[in-house]
């Protein structure tokens, strides 16, 4: 059975991570995501909530700092690696939804909860909570809400993934409904099959895209070019809503939210 979403499809604005949620998503970064348990639960909650999954972008790109190129780090390589996965995950299921045994809205929506909530719900403990290689999360909470690069990640990407975004979390845009606002549309009958092969056939290209953008950010990769830049943020846009990256480029004001 399909888990309700969370309301409103994004992160407050703006988004404030608490040491906790650094904590365990600096860990995320440095291993968790290999794990094969740890695979198929993200298979089966599609990603984490939309407030984590722009949380995990978030953390990777402001503290992670090495990395090829002029950033010197900075960039959503394990985001990229995860959600390209998703969506082609997605994709096979959004072809035949049924043959899996689910209505065709159920294929969109999480089997299973959000990962970084579950762990959140767990009793704290006390004292100081010492991070990754007893890293300080209070330290990297701090710099993680500047959120310097990710703001400037989305800017310099906007004239890509703006006319791309679901209309319905971005009025004006002119791109397919996000996962969440298409499962409403195919449950209220405004949306049908045709629609999730057009759905599916968009996730695979988006995927091939991200593929490139990891490679880009390998050494051996060649430059990537703007709209394999911006294939991160539609991919997020796409599983966890628009609003967030809108809200960093400039596009929406905090009341807007």
């Amino acid at each position: 059975m399909a888990l309700p979403e969370s309301p409103g499809l994004l992160p407050a604005a703006p988004l404030r991570l608490s040491s906790e949620e650094v904590r365990l998503l600096w860990a995320f970064v440095h291993g968790d995501i290999m794990n094969a348990a740890m695979r198929a639960w993200l298979w089966a909650s599609l990603g984490f909530c939309p407030r984590h999954t722009w949380a995990y972008a978030v953390v990777e790109i402001e503290l992670w700092e090495a990395g090829v190129g002029g950033r010197g780090g900075h960039q959503p390589f394990d985001v990229s690696v995860l959600y390209e996965d998703l969506c082609r995950q997605l994709a096979r299921k959004l072809v035949l939804p049924r043959g899996w045994g689910r209505r065709p809205e159920a294929v969109l929506l999480p089997a299973r909860r959000c990962y970084l909530c579950t762990q959140l719900d767990l009793p704290s403990r006390d004292g100081f909570a010492l991070g990754y290689a007893n890293s300080n999360s209070d330290e990297l909470a701090a710099e993680a809400n500047l959120l310097h690069h990710t703001r400037r990640w989305c800017s310099a990407t906007i004239d890509e993934w703006a006319p791309r975004a679901c209309p319905a979390c971005l009025p004006g845009s002119e791109g397919g409904l996000c996962r969440v606002h298409l499962a409403d549309a195919v449950r209220g009958g405004t949306a049908d099959d045709g629609d999730l092969a057009a759905t599916a056939a968009h996730l695979t290209v988006l995927a091939n895209r991200l593929g490139s953008l990891t490679t880009s950010m390998t050494a051996a990769g060649a430059s990537a070019d703007a709209e394999t830049e911006a294939s991160w943020v539609e991919a997020l846009g796409f599983f966890a809503g628009w609003r967030f990256p809108a809200y960093l480029a400039g596009l929406l004001e905090e009341g807007e939210f």
